[in-house]
């Protein structure tokens, strides 16, 4: 049963992505007046097809992500709905513009869709605390003999002599770890904490053990864990969406500096279903979104690459055609197409192999 679940939520996720990513192309096409004779969910045999205006929207049976089909598009010349399209309803006939904004939509859509997802979880769960609120006190534990609360606000702590004042709960990890203080066969520390309760400030005098597990030593508390504002939810979701998208060009600059190590760290999605159900076990809601956030922010990105057949390239045929006033040759664009797609499945060949190979040993 587990594993019907997991391949549902794997399908929802790649399915939802990529079908958020066409809609984008779909939406623009429109807007602009470009001729889209299909617009399909999902992928494969064709099970229902209504049309609309011009437009037949189809329900496929693979419901893996979805097409739009647009007049103009170099794999489209042979197609016969195209024949008697004005070439102002087409890609081609438009303004460089257009078609640059056409082409990019898809990524814009992924973009949209991540940032939306983030400020969703972030506005409704809650997050660590940036201040040092006790949020929870371990049983037994030195906080708890000391007669440390819950909700109380550690400011400074003394210790070895010397007093560190606490910005943050990370403060207290990095101060309790071994490697910071240094102690030569560690057992436990006398400790003064000067801390804010009830708006009165008082010190209370404690103790912390070491635990060799950890190379640190233990009070006994956990951060608190507070609400967002739908303000804060936002500017966090924009930080989130900024650090993975530098993490994702940092990876994607190694491919091409240094290529063999950093595909052995890629995963395809062989690899992208093991995390996939990884994340669907545990059964949080919050965490299958922030993945989805993840891969739709991947996939935005992947499609911004100058590989001919991917949105990047096709905005890069469109600015050059723009500057020399003419059509490349349709042979040879189709050409670089192919390459493209070719270059992109070996790659996610090699991948699927490595992600084989890790899931069976």
């Amino acid at each position: 049963m587990q594993t019907i679940i997991n391949i549902i939520v794997f399908i929802l996720i790649i399915g939802g992505i990529i079908f958020i990513h066409e809609l984008g192309h779909f939406l623009t096409a429109k807007l602009f007046g470009v001729y889209a004779p299909e617009f399909s969910l999902g992928m494969g045999p064709k099970l229902i097809g209504v049309k609309r205006g011009e437009t037949e929207y189809q329900l496929r049976l693979l419901p893996i992500g979805g097409y739009v089909i647009m007049a103009g598009e170099a794999d489209q010349e042979e197609n016969e709905m195209m024949k008697d399209i004005p070439l102002e309803r087409t890609l081609k006939g438009i303004h460089t513009w257009k078609r640059c904004v056409i082409m990019l939509a898809g990524v814009f859509m992924n973009f949209v869709l991540a940032i939306t997802l983030l400020i969703g979880i972030y506005a409704t769960t809650e997050v660590q605390s940036t201040n040092p609120i006790i949020g929870t006190i371990t049983e037994d534990s030195q906080a708890s003999i000391a007669g440390l609360e819950e909700g109380d606000v550690i400011n400074k702590i003394t210790v070895l002599g010397s007093e560190y004042v606490i910005a943050s709960f990370s403060d207290i990890q990095t101060l309790f770890s071994n490697e910071t203080l240094q102690v030569e066969d560690p057992d436990y520390l006398d400790i003064v904490l000067e801390i804010t309760r009830d708006s009165q400030t008082v010190n209370i005098d404690s103790k912390i053990v070491y635990d060799s597990s950890y190379d640190s030593f233990i009070l006994g508390i956990t951060p608190a864990y507070v609400s967002l504002s739908f303000g804060n939810a936002i500017k966090i979701a924009l930080m989130s969406f900024q650090d993975s998208a530098l993490l994702i060009f940092d990876t994607l600059s190694e491919l091409v500096t240094n290529s063999s190590e950093t595909i052995s760290q890629l995963s395809g999605p062989a690899g992208i279903y093991t995390i996939t159900a990884q994340v669907t076990e545990t059964g949080s809601i919050a965490t299958i979104l922030s993945l989805m956030a993840l891969l739709s922010i991947n996939i935005g990105i992947f499609n911004l690459l100058p590989i001919p057949g991917l949105d990047g390239c096709q905005v890069i045929f469109a600015l050059i055609e723009g500057v020399i006033g003419k059509e490349l040759p349709i042979k040879i664009k189709y050409a670089l197409q192919v390459a493209g797609l070719a270059l992109v499945l070996g790659l996610m060949l090699v991948v699927t192999v490595q992600d084989l190979s890790r899931i069976f040993g």
